[in-house]
């Protein structure tokens, strides 16, 4: 996230003190900011990179065009005029960026096995029909009598023993 912003951020400033408005510098930052962003991203934090393109294109260009925009007095409508309508001549590069930064995380999430994703192998299915042998070599297990209740009369035919007294 650090380097779309950041990377957008400086083109921004750059761009609206050579040019006064977000042109050439600013989309081209922009892009190669979002792009390299998906593209060096782990696997497993795909999300955030696929969705912050609009993000940073309003985090990054709202404040530079009402810092470094001309401030031609108007009060609030004049910096809404001045906001506004450079944010709109950049719209399709904020989308078009979107779409291809989508397409990148999509592609990567299907095409790239994830790295973490342990081997598992496959055993076939135990059929209910078939009764499992026990192993020749497998120490016999004691097993608990079947159902509660038969464990509850085994214990009430057991004799106690008396507790010694301290």
């Amino acid at each position: 996230m650090l380097l779309a912003v950041g990377l957008t951020a400086v083109a921004a400033v750059i761009d609206m003190q050579v040019k006064g408005s977000l042109g050439q510098i600013f989309q081209g930052a922009y892009v190669g900011g979002c792009v390299a962003a998906i593209c060096l991203v782990r696997r497993r934090n795909l999300f955030g990179p696929i969705v912050q393109p609009p993000l940073v294109f309003a985090v990054v260009s709202v404040p530079a065009l009402a810092l470094f925009g001309p401030g031609g007095g108007g009060g609030l409508k004049g910096m809404l005029f001045n906001v506004a309508l450079p944010l709109t001549s950049n719209f399709p590069t904020m989308g078009i960026t979107t779409g291809v930064v989508l397409a990148i995380g999509i592609g990567r999430f299907f095409l790239q096995r994830d790295p973490e994703a342990k081997a598992v192998e496959k055993r076939p299915k135990r059929t209910e029909d078939k009764p499992r042998r026990p192993r020749e070599d497998a120490p016999a297990r004691s097993r608990p009598a079947g159902s509660r209740e038969e464990r509850a009369r085994d214990a009430e035919r057991k004799p106690r023993k008396p507790r010694p007294e301290r």
